[in-house]
């Protein structure tokens, strides 16, 4: 049995933008040519998402590329050690973030669906959030966020659409009468192009591609997944759980079909070895507890790492170690370029 892992390296080798800094080059170029004396922004998500401007303002400062998910850590540690959280001050401003904890808000714009308030006249000029209490702050934070992946959503389903039918195609070195899909990505660029039934496989396995960070265009709603690693041991206040992408999987329900595939790898009367093609995937800490699971699920396994150039080999090696143990990476993991005519899995057709 074959389980393919994807992260975004996947669709890099395929010509797609799908990264977030893509995004924010998006944002940006799109958010200069708005950004004019006089223009009503009252309803444009680029000048009032208070994430896509911190995130825009930390590529403005220098930073060429950004980890978003780190990023988003960053920020609630940041907030988490304000003398508001701990002694109940009752202003304090981080970066271009800016919130109030005040009783006198008749003077404010309530939103009652939100909780939170802004006041009229700083409305276009500063990200000033009014609100009545921590959780309200961080349901202000967690709703803006919900907008910056509804708006990456939408700019993922127009690059996939606009290129899917030119992307350069591989020769997949899997076994396509029994192989499964782990995937990291929020496109389905795998499935669009190679000829691979995810949702039946002929040696028993009864699986379907999993998404486990949610899929673009789903229809009933937006269900991708966008936060950081836990955080259980560290004093960061539980109202910040929610940007965790452990309770985001619970909440947009992409964890069942996860759960799904690792019961059948662990179901004892199956018989089989199992071989991971992990490509693309850098392996970081967000995603460390579901890696660990599903390469962990038997005991007799086979773990094909593909890494694209030496740094990304180096990063793969520390990363690997960390989740699985360097017993578990001695007798199972083999390290492969992946353009490798050989052994690689990337071969151009």
């Amino acid at each position: 049995m074959d389980i393919l892992i994807l992260g975004n390296g996947f669709d890099l080798a395929h010509k797609l933008d799908t990264k977030y800094n893509d995004f924010l080059k998006y944002c940006q170029e799109k958010y200069s040519s708005i950004n004019s004396v006089g223009t009503d922004h009252s309803n444009n998500f680029l000048y009032n998402n208070v994430w896509v401007k911190h995130f825009l303002n930390k590529t403005l400062a220098g930073d060429k590329w950004i980890d978003l998910e780190n990023e988003i850590y960053n920020v609630i540690t940041k907030l988490s050690e304000l003398p508001y959280f701990k002694n109940g001050v009752w202003y304090e401003r981080y970066k271009d973030i800016v919130f109030l904890i005040s009783k006198d808000y008749e003077e404010f714009n309530f939103d009652e669906s939100q909780k939170y308030f802004r006041k009229p006249e700083l409305f276009y000029n500063a990200n000033d959030c009014y609100c009545v209490t921590i959780k309200d702050f961080v349901n202000f934070l967690y709703s803006q966020l919900r907008d910056f992946v509804k708006e990456f959503e939408k700019y993922l389903v127009e690059e996939e659409n606009r290129k899917i039918k030119n992307t350069p195609k591989f020769n997949l070195r899997v076994n396509s009468d029994c192989v499964s899909l782990l995937n990291f990505n929020y496109t389905d660029t795998c499935e669009q192009l190679y000829k691979i039934n995810f949702n039946y496989s002929s040696c028993g396995i009864k699986t379907k591609a999993v998404y486990v960070h949610g899929k673009i265009n789903n229809e009933d709603s937006c269900n991708m997944v966008l936060g950081t690693h836990s955080f259980d041991n560290e004093q960061i206040p539980v109202e910040f759980n929610i940007f965790k992408k452990h309770h985001q999987r619970h909440k947009y329900g992409t964890i069942e079909p996860y759960q799904e595939l690792l019961n059948e790898l662990k179901y004892p009367k199956k018989i089989y070895v199992p071989t991971f093609h992990i490509i693309g995937h850098s392996l970081d800490k967000t995603d460390h507890n579901i890696l660990k699971h599903i390469l962990l699920a038997k005991e007799k396994s086979i773990i094909n790492i593909y890494y694209h150039d030496e740094d990304a080999l180096a990063r793969m090696q520390s990363n690997i170690d960390l989740i699985i143990g360097e017993e578990e990476v001695m007798t199972k993991v083999r390290f492969i370029n992946q353009y490798d005519s050989k052994l690689g899995i990337l071969i151009p057709q």
